[in-house]
């Protein structure tokens, strides 16, 4: 199976929706609003464990989101690998960590939580659903997977064939590029920009040819499967091709159709004004405030350091341990050694 050209256009289109720092940005919004209700459960707990216990590690989540959102903001998108640089990756671990717990308490292998026993669940417990339909609307075609090993993310076939029309898209959509300069690569090889990369036919080099560096296929090379946002510095991943009735990997080429160089130069493409998310729904999104990671990042700073704001100051790694400061004045250390402190939010 593969996609008409107007559904590459489509797909094209929205590969560059999902990466862009305006989807990042709007799921930051979210996460914010899950650690907001966080903590109202910790300032509320009656007993320990549940969300109280937690809170900490989520607020630790929301700070690699930020990070995340920032740095994506200046056009670095190593955040979306796995390795040192993946700040989503880290970010999403309390998030997966607390929808297993949700559907652990469905199941009924853990205790079933409400607000006789947990006040401040029932916020919890949309703030997280609301976040998790966000980011699972834009993660799984653009966070590097754990398992290198893995075939390519997307791929066309009846899952398309069925949401491409519930998608919001441009009246006219853009042409999907045409590269004027070839850049190939082979299963296996290393991936040298981050973009969008589309498998095709191309002829495998004979054994003199790879001392040729410059001698490059000729002619159209035939599309044999989905384009995929790939990223630097990882290696090539098989290609998941669907036929009538199974399911192919094969080893592919695949070639560069779109280097992704944006916010490098300090702006955001005018196109992510018309950026249209499906999830969560549009009226619960009217209703949430989404803080800029610019405009209204988490404020935090470490010991020796004057506190930026007044307020009262949470220990990065200890629940318990808040300290109510003046604009100015210095913040301490904790338990003899040096924290990082965070501003806790009204």
């Amino acid at each position: 199976m593969l996609p008409t050209e107007h559904e590459r256009k489509q797909i094209f289109y929205w590969l560059k929706q999902i990466s862009s720092y305006t989807a990042w940005n709007r799921i930051f919004g979210f996460y914010q609003a899950w650690v907001q209700a966080a903590e109202d459960c910790a300032r509320r707990a009656t007993e320990p464990g549940g969300p109280a216990a937690d809170y900490k590690l989520i607020l630790n989540g929301l700070a690699h989101c930020e990070e995340a959102v920032l740095r994506l903001k200046k056009g670095d998108k190593r955040i979306f690998k796995f390795d040192a640089n993946g700040e989503l990756a880290m970010a999403n671990r309390l998030r997966s960590h607390w929808m297993t717990m949700l559907f652990r308490m469905e199941d009924g292998e853990t205790l079933q939580r409400d607000e006789s026993n947990t006040p401040g669940w029932t916020q919890f417990h949309q703030a997280l659903v609301d976040l998790s339909d966000a980011w699972g609307e834009c993660s799984p075609d653009i966070l590097e997977s754990q398992w290198l090993n893995e075939p390519a993310h997307t791929i066309y076939g009846d899952w398309f064939r069925e949401n491409l029309p519930k998608m919001h898209f441009p009246s006219a959509l853009p042409d999907v590029p045409t590269p004027r300069d070839e850049v190939l690569i082979p299963t296996g090889k290393t991936i040298p920009y981050s973009g969008i990369w589309e498998p095709v036919d191309a002829p495998k080099p004979t054994l003199f040819s790879l001392f040729r560096s410059n001698e490059k296929p000729t002619g159209p090379l035939p599309i044999i499967g989905c384009m995929n946002y790939l990223h630097g510095g990882s290696p090539a991943p098989i290609a998941k091709q669907e036929t009538a009735d199974d399911s192919l990997r094969v080893s592919v080429t695949w070639r560069l159709l779109w280097r992704d160089n944006r916010y490098e130069d300090g702006t955001i493409p005018a196109e992510e004004d018309g950026y249209v998310f499906l999830k969560p729904d549009s009226a619960k999104e009217e209703v949430l405030s989404v803080a800029s990671g610019a405009d209204d990042p988490l404020i935090w700073a470490e010991s020796g350091q004057p506190a930026p704001q007044t307020g009262r100051w949470l220990a990065e790694h200890d629940l318990h341990a808040s300290i109510t400061l003046q604009a100015g004045e210095i913040l301490p250390m904790h338990q003899g050694r040096k924290s990082r402190w965070t501003l806790a939010r009204a």
